[in-house]
């Protein structure tokens, strides 16, 4: 309390303070009279008597002396006013702060602590800086004014020729802003803010015309406004914005004080006048609807961007009011009566009166209004209700509503209480009008309008006309042959308006905008005349339909129209655009009536209301396919030879830019390259293309760039083309560019989805298959913090690696956001959008997670709801809409209409009866029972009878059991199970055609092949065979489908390359062939080539409803094995889901939206989602392949949108083994659901019986040693059908013949016995034959080209089995080993860092000599980190500039995100000095693959390093080995490094058979690993003979040749078990150096082995390729004399040659002392002194510094044809020995000079 009141006390002694010293002030001024001031007062009196005098003289009327007097009295008595409103607001302007300070403890006292302003921001700092630039903005003004605006106003007209500025003077009071509002729930492409504006300045302009003796001027101006600034459109380059747009909503309060001739215009009446003219002036411009824009960047249609169309129209409907006010009098206020009320209502410029309504204070008007609106939020209704009245009307209140409510609400009916009056309220009902830019509701609109009605007889309109008046062009002449000054006034349906006029022109530019509202547009037209200004003369009229309009797309009319009654050329630029307008009464609630005066929604909205571009963006693709005819910018050979160059391509669209790989040395490159990016349509938008070559020491050089425009592609929708460069002399690229357009069905997603399924590109990307927008408008019921306050809410919206975050609401439970997002979706029914509310992004308040699939089954796929939270309170909840949109590619082919299933099936059978496959199992073997034999198309008539007599028995049973409610059993499409699957195995290929070329193509080389398998859908790709031309493939494909005619199966052979891979041949075979010969092992020639044959086994494998031949085909699965790792499939499933019954409710009470998800392995289908039901219907059909049927089994999993689960099934395969016909068709009941949960399906499998029973043998795995047997296999099969006929010449019960071998040893190793292919007999031809039995006796032998070949026992071909037919177990084996190893994925992905660290410069001395008097140098070395390895190169002594030279290794993971780490250091005594550090990523190096450059070291003042950073690619040739060692010998480097040659990595599975300890004990097997000096070890496995280790290690290799590698295995590395030696030499000619098998150890058990994958990849180092082109860096000391540091280049500006002379190095000295040298350098031809330059003498130096510059005064075309000579010389040299150490001569026209040469150049003799 004492603090509190000291407050009063210590303001009253301040000012009591004030006073006195004012008074002190004014008694220490000098009395006395001033004659002037007694001139002055004079001079008043008299000029004030002098009117009287001169009126009494001339006998002028008292009367008007008098009205004169008033006049003045009036005129002083406003402008004191005035002046005084201008001191206060100046004078409060000064003391704001001490005022604000001393009110501080009162406004604390007065407000809760709780009070902030959250719509509107201070920006105190924008104010600071005003105060910083208003003085220059002063300067700016007054030369403004002098220098331009004057001597324009002198020249405009003859009587103003003396007007002159006489004083210009902004004041020192700057424009304040008081506050800013920025807004966010517009549209995304615009920044919109409001700026509250408050000037009064001090301001004072004088201006004299001195011809007339005329002086008037300004004294002051205040302004107040609130100014809305748009920024817009957003752009993505540089200034980012594309306009500034700004206006005032309201019109701001100006007041202006008039010094000079102008004072009259203070004169009372004239002075409201002045400010209303001077205002209306303003609001020209600057007033809604009117706007000022200023463009930022060129292009844009400014005239849209000043007259945008509106954002809607209200429709208001004045109805009543109630307990208004009385004013009316009678009897001189005895009598109180009522009052005559009546309306006035504005919304901006436009203004509405109502009729008055005599004596009532109730009164009903019952008038309608349309008023359009520009901008939401912003624009008011504001409402005035007065009493009319003879004299002057009374007021009767007022009030205003923001019409951003309504467009929120649609339609507001509510009364309105009036405010500055003691009673009365307004009853209004407004309705939002959206303008739609389609005629399809216009029908509607027009009949809903009939039913409107209204007193004001103002008819309700249908649509709005925007007609935007551009230009025109070749108006006539006026008589006499002057040019007009044209105007246009345009007539729409009996309203006229006017345009601005345009001053003699015939060419004028207009650019306004008028507005009509249409009642009815299809009999309407616009009537435009252009006419002079005196609207007279009539210079061309036209006449535009509004059908016209409405025939175009987006109801937009914008082109040239020709003007009639004019000149043959006059012609006028007109944009018409009409919109509908239409209630959306689908968003208005039922109870819409709200107390909005009071500011409290009674109701939330049911659904959100985005601004109506949401949802508008699209997607732009763009692919990258290649590059033609480019500009080679790499020279060789210092220029002499040109190289090529390495492309890469920039492309910048909205904001976005995306970079493409690099291609090596290409001219003509393919990149292959995918982008997308989300874009609204804006004018003016334009895709930016450049090219440029990559360099890694200098800027990339320039290669071309295009434009495009975003409109032309959106018209287009899809281009395919190439497309020119520009500012290059040749070079074209090739792009595909695709607005793609959306669909909001879900109907083609499927088809969409394997569309992209079938693209790849080298970007990895992977293109969206939807857009997904998301608005989030608000949320309710969150809970508050623990602290009891309401939460700070944002949301946090993440839709896979993306995330978008709202703003921030101020603390309420009740926040509202009103923001829009996008995601592009890749698979829309597997992405999540996940919403996280959260206060101030740290305290989690709730969650909520919308799968996209729910979208799919929404009508139009938009879900516009409130959701409740996950986290929160029961009734915490969110509002949001989420729409999707597909994404459908342009040459993707997805049906327009649902597809229909046709009644005639093409190749597929009927399904047979269960009599017919009794008939089957009991026929002659000569008819196999194949389910899936297709028959011919004259079975059509047939399979109508069929199924017309199942529909009739269908009804038959329909109408015998009506009360059956649910069917016993599914009911399938006739078609079901009639899949078949189609096996293809791709085995080798012979005489392939050269397409690789050695030596610049003098040298023909091979090819490294690849398949591509096209079956219906289905795409194949086999790996590729490294430089074969007769690979080897041995892959099996399988595709199940359903035979149409036509099908054809497609093989295309690609030889693979860099670029763009090279055509082998092609061949095509007829599934019906297929299917009709079940069994092809054929040899086909490739087509379209010259050369070239491929073989391949086809099978169509038949299928039979039988177990018996199970185990037949799982024994034979487990004996083939195939490249691919494909594993034949045993059976196939087919699932037809027909129903469920009783599904439970959902948690809400409400019916299941069900949906059930199959799963069978690692395959996965869907249903389709249901309507809302608990007896969902589904039928539809699925099927798997199944490769272990006793194993495997089908999950179902239903449930509620794919969200809430309703229950599960689980049916093992197996149980069908055991039902009949393999077939299970009931009713199932369901786990996790009600107990009378159940669901209807039909499990159906098939089991696949093969023909192929051998495993085929390629032409080439036929090796010598088996040709040397292929005697013996022949004799034995004779004796087998010699003992075939004679078993079934003895007994013809038993046709199964076993024939033991002649070795009966060869039982126990079959497994790897190689099976001999035989040619399957025509299935014409073949007999009943029996199952033979054939054993071979041959040793094992290691693979040789299928390496994948099963080696085992083979059994024959049963062409005809019967049921009878009994089989012959084949005998057990042991545990089959695995044939190779199989490591994982990152297995041989490492990669090599080479890093050359070769000199510094500039770097700091950390030396002192004689105690810091003297600066000395510094010892440096360098340290470096990567990942765990760390390196360190010597120490230089005592330099500044060092050359180290050193080179370091290490392998790393290429896939890896590390950092390069160097840090330099000054070598001391006791604690090292710090000279620097910089970081290079990992990644940087890998994208660039070779960087040579210098980099500049961080956190010191000055220092270089250079380096060069190598990460070196691989390649599995032993053709590079030779130029790879040649490498080593040419490079040396101090630290004694040698580069690796190569890198081997060496995958360690396991081991077999192992002997054990002496102990008798099983072995705890290590192995160590041993190459060179390098050294690893395993870890240590349990006690086992078949250890386990699965590792993997890496060696640097650098001599192939000679070096191996050895592996030591012991128990406990102690006691050795075996050992395994490899040499590198036979990595080497092993197929893709890769060793991949068992080998036996030495010094262990015949029969140990160890099983590992060693592979060797050669170091194809780019500094190969320099050898040639004498750029390698790091050579060997060569014969020469040294080399000198140059740096060339050539100032534009100064227009010199630049030479810079750095250092000298391995100057060569003639004596065994040092030299004294000196750099000497001329400028030839020309050899006069003037051109001779020279540097200091450095001496005793062989590596001397000399850091000097030269400038030589030349032309730049001149430099061309000079010759720089440089010469090294010696001081000190006698006159014996030459001056001359050595010299080099540069010829300029090879150097580039514009942008800079730095080199170090060799120095030859004086004689060379």
């Amino acid at each position: 309390m004492q603090s509190e009141k000291s407050e009063p006390t210590e303001a009253k002694g301040a000012e009591e303070n004030a006073l006195s010293n004012l008074r002190a002030a004014e008694a220490s001024k000098p009395k006395g009279i001033s004659a002037v001031a007694v001139l002055w007062t004079f001079g008043k009196c008299l000029s004030a008597l002098l009117p009287v005098y001169l009126a009494g003289y001339y006998r002028v009327s008292t009367s008007l002396l008098v009205c004169g007097m008033m006049v003045y009295t009036g005129w002083k008595h406003a402008r004191e006013a005035k002046e005084e409103r201008l001191k206060s607001a100046i004078q409060l302007l000064d003391n704001e702060e001490e005022h604000t300070w001393k009110r501080a403890s009162t406004i604390k006292r007065d407000l809760p602590a709780w009070v902030n302003f959250p719509d509107v921001e201070k920006v105190e700092w924008l104010n600071k800086v005003l105060q910083q630039v208003w003085p220059f903005v002063g300067q700016y003004l007054e030369k403004l004014l002098i220098e331009t605006i004057a001597p324009s106003i002198r020249a405009s007209s003859a009587h103003l020729q003396t007007l002159n500025f006489t004083k210009v003077d902004m004041g020192d009071k700057p424009m304040k802003v008081v506050g800013i509002k920025a807004h966010t729930e517009n549209d995304k492409g615009q920044v919109l803010l409001d700026l509250y504006i408050s000037y009064v300045g001090n301001v004072e302009i004088n201006v004299e015309v001195k011809r007339y003796f005329c002086k008037a001027g300004v004294k002051g101006i205040q302004l107040h406004g609130m100014m809305r600034v748009i920024l817009e459109p957003l752009i993505g380059d540089v200034p980012i914005v594309g306009a500034v747009t700004m206006f005032f909503i309201r019109r701001p309060k100006l007041d202006i004080n008039w010094t000079g001739l102008t004072n009259l215009l203070d004169i009372p009446g004239l002075n409201v006048m002045s400010d209303s003219m001077i205002m209306d002036a303003i609001a020209s411009f600057l007033v809604l609807p009117n706007r000022l824009v200023v463009p930022l960047v060129p292009g844009l249609h400014v005239a849209q961007l000043r007259c945008p169309l509106p954002r809607g129209v209200v429709r208001i409907h004045l109805l009543e009011a109630q307990s208004l006010a009385a004013k009316d009098n009678y009897v001189k206020g005895v009598m109180a009566g009522l009052s005559d009320p009546y309306a006035i209502l504005r919304v901006g410029p436009q203004t509405f009166t109502s009729k008055h309504i005599d004596n009532t204070d109730s009164p009903k008007w019952g008038e309608m209004y349309e008023v359009i609106v520009h901008e939401v939020p912003g624009q008011e209704l504001e409402v005035e209700v007065y009493d009319k009245d003879t004299d002057k009307d009374d007021f009767l209140g007022r009030t205003k509503l923001d019409l951003g409510i309504v467009k929120r609400s649609i339609a507001v009916d509510d009364w309105f209480t009036l405010k500055e009056t003691t009673s009365g309220r307004v009853h209004f009902k407004l309705e939002w009008l959206a303008l739609q830019p389609n005629t399809e509701q216009l029908e509607q609109v027009l009949k809903r309008n009939e039913s409107v009605t209204s007193k004001n007889s103002h008819p309700p309109s249908s649509a709005i006309l925007v007609v935007y008046l551009d230009k025109a062009e070749a108006l006539p002449m006026k008589k006499g042959n002057k040019e007009p000054n044209p105007m246009v006034q345009i007539s729409v349906q009996g309203t006229t308006k006017d345009s601005k006029i345009c001053y003699t022109t015939i060419n004028p530019e207009w650019e306004e905008a008028f507005t009509f509202f249409i009642q009815d547009p299809r009999t309407q037209e616009i009537n435009i005349q252009v006419k002079d200004a005196d609207r007279v003369q009539t210079l061309g009229k036209v006449t535009i339909p509004l059908s016209h309009v409405m025939k175009t797309s987006h109801l937009s009319l914008d082109q040239w129209f020709q003007l009639e009654d004019s000149g043959t050329a006059s012609r006028i630029y007109i944009n018409s655009v009409l919109r509908v307008l239409w209630l959306d009464e689908d968003r208005i609630s039922a109870e819409v009536s709200s107390n909005l005066a009071a500011g409290v929604s009674k109701q939330l909205p049911m659904q959100a209301s985005p601004h109506p571009s949401f949802a508008t963006e699209g997607l732009f693709r763009i692919h990258l396919l290649a590059g033609q005819n480019l500009i080679p910018k790499d020279n060789l050979m210092g220029g002499m030879v040109k190289g090529k160059s390495d492309p890469y391509v920039k492309i910048n669209i909205g904001g976005e830019t995306f970079t493409s790989q690099v291609i090596k040395g290409n001219l003509n490159p393919t990149w292959n390259e995918m982008y997308e990016v989300i874009l609204t349509e804006l004018a003016g938008q334009e895709l930016h293309v450049e090219m440029f070559d990559k360099d890694m020491d200098m800027k990339d050089d320039f290669m071309g760039r295009l434009k495009i425009s975003l409109k032309d592609i959106i018209d287009s929708q899809y281009t395919d083309q190439w497309y020119t460069l520009n500012d290059v002399k040749s070079g074209r690229v090739h792009m595909v560019l695709e607005w793609v357009p959306t669909s909001s069905e879900p109907d083609g997603l499927d088809q969409v989805l394997q569309f992209h399924s079938r693209q790849s590109y080298q970007n990895k990307a992977v293109p969206s298959a939807g857009l997904l927008f998301v608005y989030v408008e608000q949320a309710d019921g969150l809970p508050v913090k623990k602290s009891g306050k309401d939460p700070k809410v944002g949301v946090e919206l993440s839709l896979r690696e993306m995330s978008r975050k709202t703003t921030v609401c101020d603390r309420t439970t009740s926040p509202k956001w009103n923001e829009a997002f996008y995601f592009p979706v890749r698979d829309p029914r597997q992405d999540i959008l996940i919403l996280k509310l959260s206060h101030s992004w740290t305290l989690p308040i709730g969650s909520l997670i919308v799968p996209i699939r729910e979208l799919l089954s929404e009508p139009d796929l938009v879900l516009d709801q409130w959701f409740h939270l996950d986290g929160a309170s029961p009734e915490s909840q969110i509002l949001l809409r989420t729409e999707l949109k597909v994404l459908v590619p342009t040459k993707c082919p997805v049906p327009t209409e649902k597809a229909k299933m046709s009644e005639v099936l093409d190749p597929a059978p009927a399904k047979p009866l269960p009599e017919t496959d009794t008939i089957l199992k009991t026929a002659s073997v000569e008819t196999p029972p194949v389910e899936t034999i297709v028959p011919t198309l004259p079975l059509d008539e047939e399979f109508h009878k069929v199924k017309e007599t199942a529909l009739k028995e269908d009804q038959e049973e329909e109408l015998e059991s009506p009360t059956v409610s649910l069917p016993p059993h599914s009911s399938p499409d006739l078609t079901f199970a009639s899949e078949g699957l189609l096996r293809l195995i791709l085995l080798e290929a012979q005489s392939l055609v050269a397409k690789d070329t050695i030596m610049g193509g003098l040298k023909k080389g091979k090819s490294d092949p690849y398949a591509k398998i096209s079956i219906g859908q289905a795409t194949f790709k086999s790996a590729v065979v490294k430089e074969n031309l007769n690979p080897v493939w041995n892959e099996l494909y399988e595709v199940v489908l359903r035979p149409q005619p036509g099908q054809v199966v497609q093989v295309e052979l690609f030889d693979k390359d860099m670029d763009k891979d090279d055509f082998l041949g092609r061949l095509k075979i007829n599934l019906s062939d297929i299917i009709r010969s079940q069994l092809i092992d054929q040899w086909y020639s490739l087509n379209d080539v010259k050369s070239g044959r491929l073989r391949l086994i086809l099978e169509w494998v038949p299928t039979v409803s039988s177990n018996d031949k199970l185990e037949q085909v799982m024994q034979l699965q487990s004996l083939q094995s195939y490249q691919n790792k494909t594993v034949p499939s045993a059976a196939l499933l087919f699932v037809y889901m027909d129903r469920a019954h009783l599904l439970p409710f959902k948690k809400s009470g409400k019916e299941p939206k069900a949906g059930a998800e199959l799963v069978f392995g690692s395959t996965t289908h869907r249903t389709k989602v249901c309507d809302r039901s608990r007896s969902p219907q589904w039928s539809e059909a699925f099927h798997f392949q199944v490769h272990d049927p006793n194993e495997e089994m089908l999950i179902v999993k239903l449930s509620s949108a794919w969200d809430q689960p309703m229950g599960s099934l689980v049916l093992p395969v197996r149980q069908l083994l055991s039902e009949p016909q393999l077939l299970l068709d009931q009713w199932m009941p369901l786990d996790g659901a009600l107990p009378e949960s159940k669901i209807l399906l039909r499990a159906e499998l098939k089991i696949l019986d093969t023909r192929l029973t051998e495993v085929p043998q390629t032409s080439v795995a036929v090796s010598e040693e088996e040709s040397k047997t292929a005697a013996a296999a022949e004799k034995m099969l004779e004796t087998a059908e010699e003992e075939e006929k004679r078993q079934n010449l003895a007994t013809d019960d038993s046709p199964v013949v076993s024939v033991h071998p002649a070795h009966p040893e060869a039982k126990h190793d079959t497994s790897h016995s190689p099976a001999r292919v035989e040619e399957p007999a025509p299935a014409e031809e073949a007999p009943t034959e029996s199952l033979i039995k054939v054993e071979r006796d041959m040793k094992p032998q290691p693979e040789t080209g299928l390496g994948g070949l099963a080696k085992a026992t083979v059994t024959g071909i049963p062409t005809d089995p019967a049921p009878s037919v009994e089989v012959v177990d084949v005998p057990k084996v042991g545990p089959k080993l695995p044939p190779h190893t199989v490591p994982s994925q990152d297995f041989g992905k490492e990669g090599v860092l080479r890093i050359h660290l070769l000199e510094a410069k500039n770097l700091i001395a950390k030396d002192n000599l004689m105690g810091g008097m003297v600066k000395g140098k510094s010892d440096p070395y360098v340290k470096i980190n990567i990942g765990e390895n760390s390196f360190k190169s010597h120490v230089i002594k005592e330099n500044l500039n060092p050359t180290w030279n050193e080179m370091y290794e290490v392998v790393v993971n290429g896939r890896s995100n590390q950092d390069i780490k160097f840090e330099a250091f000054d070598k001391d005594i006791d604690s090292d000095d710090f000279l620097g550090r910089f970081t290079v990523q990992l990644n940087e190096v890998i994208r660039s693959q070779y960087t040579d450059q210098w980099f500049s070291l961080k956190d010191v003042k000055s220092g270089q390093i250079h380096l060069i950073l190598e990460w070196v690619p691989t390649v599995s040739n032993s053709a590079r080995v030779e130029q790879v060692l040649q490498l080593q010998t040419l490079q040396s480097y101090q630290n004694k490094a040698v580069p690796s040659a190569a890198l081997l990595s060496v995958y360690l599975e396991g081991a077999h058979s192992l002997p054990l300890k002496k102990s008798g004990k099983e072995p705890k097997a290590g192995v160590e690993l041993v190459l060179g000096e390098t050294t690893y070890k395993t870890k240590l496995c349990d006690r086992s003979t078949d250890p386990q280790w699965n590792e993997s290690f890496y060696f640097l290799v650098h001599d192939p040749k000679r070096q191996m590698l050895v592996a030591k295995l012991s128990s406990g590395w102690d006691e050795p078990i075996g050992a395994l030696v490899i040499t590198l030499k036979n990595l080497l000619a092993a197929p893709q150096l890769v060793l991949d098998q068992w080998f036996p150890l030495d010094g262990a058990l015949p029969e140990s082995q160890i099983l590992l994958r060693a592979e060797l990849k050669i170091l194809n180092s780019k500094m190969v390729d320099m050898i040639d082109s004498g750029t390698l860096p790091c050579t060997a000391p060569a014969p020469g004399n040294g080399q000198v540091k140059l740096s060339l280049s050539y100032s534009s500006k100064e227009r010199k040659l630049v030479v810079i002379v750095h250092a000298c190095r391995g100057l060569v000295s003639p004596s065994k002392d040092s030299v004294d040298s000196y750099v000497s350098i001329m400028l030839l031809p020309d050899k006069s002194k003037a051109t001779k330059k020279k540097t200091a003498v450095r001496k005793k130096d062989l590596n001397p510094e000399y850091n000097e510059r030269f400038e030589y005064d030349l032309r730049e075309d001149e430099a061309r044809f000079r010759r720089l000579s440089v010469s090294v010389k010696n001081n000190s040299a006698s006159f014996r020995s030459p001056d001359v150490i050595g010299q080099v001569l540069i010829e300029l026209a090879q150097i580039d000079l514009t942008s800079g040469v730095t080199d170090w150049f060799t120095l030859t003799d004086d004689a060379e």
